[in-house]
């Protein structure tokens, strides 16, 4: 019959490293936000009006509008909240691109995404390198929302050379109209001087 040896306990002094090395992890986890903040993404600000590179992609905002219902042409839908229209220019710079995304925020910090309850052809389709197309993308808000606004615009790029890159641009918009709102629908920009 084969002796099985006795596991030896740590020693007072070994059980206390342990336990002080274990607290000490613990207190660095629960520290590590506040010591180490995390990056977020690198942003570039505009205004309306203004031209946002955010490679791969250029955006011009040329303003935002309200309403309670949103038309189509055929059908309206009503909402809870607002609807809001944001007119927009993009263009790819130098190879097709598109925008993954594009999101509103309020002056609480909430974000809302464009909506999946309107069509948003400005949302996820590539543009041409250096041809501007104009449309709005729409959103729809609580009524709460409306005042300051920033859009947060995310271009759609794997191999882009600015990681995680977006652009906000400063809105206002104080008043939702009764008039449906019919979206302008993507088409090529006009050319400018």
């Amino acid at each position: 019959m084969a002796r099985h040896r006795r596991a030896r306990r740590p020693s007072p002094a070994g059980l206390a490293a342990m336990i002080a090395v274990v607290i000490a992890a613990g207190v660095v986890g629960d520290r590590a936000d506040t010591w180490w903040p995390r990056t977020g993404p690198f942003v570039d600000e505009a205004t309306a009006g203004g031209r946002a590179v955010v490679e791969p992609v250029e955006v011009t905002v040329h303003g935002a509008r309200a309403a309670t219902v949103l038309s189509d042409g055929l059908d309206e839908r009503a909402s809870d909240g607002v609807w809001v229209a944001v007119d927009v220019t993009a263009a790819a710079l130098d190879e097709p691109a598109a925008i993954s995304g594009m999101a509103l925020r309020d002056r609480r910090g909430r974000e809302f995404a464009s909506s999946n309850r309107a069509d948003n052809p400005m949302i996820g389709n590539p543009f041409d390198p250096r041809v501007p197309e104009r449309g709005e993308v729409v959103f729809e808000l609580p009524s709460d929302a409306l005042g300051r606004l920033t859009l947060v615009i995310s271009p759609d790029a794997p191999g882009r050379v600015v990681p995680r890159a977006e652009a906000e641009v400063a809105l206002r918009i104080d008043t939702a109209d009764d008039e449906p709102l019919e979206p302008r629908s993507r088409d090529l920009a006009e050319a400018t001087g």
